[in-house]
């Protein structure tokens, strides 16, 4: 193997690895819910409707600043199927994507923004969402269904997207205790009214398209 293409096998890789070592990962089935007391679980579903990518909410904690992304996919795929006709819907949420449900620490929580990695293409919402919530310690609740939705693109690539938050627990909220059998029988509280639903949070997307350079390696 020649140097340059080494090179660029290990930016690859490091790339892959940087992303995939982000996210807040979700609890497991010994996870005691009630027995905690410094956190609190945090539960929802990411949906989209565009190409398949990594799909992330950007959570900060409003105490301490510390960040706790939550996310679905991947930016990078080396899957053929997957990169050009996609995953197959959810079966219990009709859609693409997945529920997710994280342990926090208990505090006031803002979602600050929420980000679309597709390949070369990098897309981030531009203004506050407002959206804020409370952790409990000891108790479970349920944000809603963030579903993005790619507005533009450029031949494979989405160049603006959007994001809603709706109240959809009749359809999530067995999915969730399905996925997380840690929350079967805990009571997880809801924090959206019934039929709420929030367009546009964020405000418009920014973009980016990266052009990957490549120098050679003279030898």
């Amino acid at each position: 193997m020649n140097l340059s293409l080494s090179i660029r096998l290990w930016a690859a890789v490091l790339l892959l690895l940087g992303l995939a070592g982000c996210a807040t990962p979700n609890i497991d089935a010994k996870h005691d819910v009630r027995g905690a007391t410094t956190t609190g679980v945090v539960s929802g579903s990411i949906t989209y409707a565009g190409p398949y990518g990594l799909y992330r909410l950007r959570f900060v904690s409003q105490e301490t600043g510390e960040k706790y992304p939550v996310e679905h996919g991947s930016g990078q795929t080396l899957n053929p199927v997957l990169a050009f006709k996609g995953e197959d819907p959810h079966p219990g949420l009709k859609k693409r994507g997945s529920p997710f449900a994280v342990a926090l620490p208990a505090g006031n929580y803002e979602l600050k923004g929420w980000e679309l990695h597709c390949g070369n293409a990098h897309l981030a919402s531009s203004a506050a969402t407002g959206v804020v919530f409370k952790v409990e310690p000891g108790q479970a609740i349920y944000l809603g269904n963030f579903n993005f939705v790619e507005t533009a693109r450029f031949v494979r690539m989405p160049t603006a997207a959007a994001l809603s938050l709706s109240e959809q627990s009749a359809r999530d909220l067995p999915v969730i205790r399905t996925a997380f059998p840690a929350l079967a029988e805990v009571p997880i509280t809801q924090t959206l009214n019934p039929a709420a639903r929030l367009e546009n949070l964020g405000g418009q997307s920014a973009s980016r398209i990266d052009i990957p350079i490549f120098i050679p390696v003279v030898r």
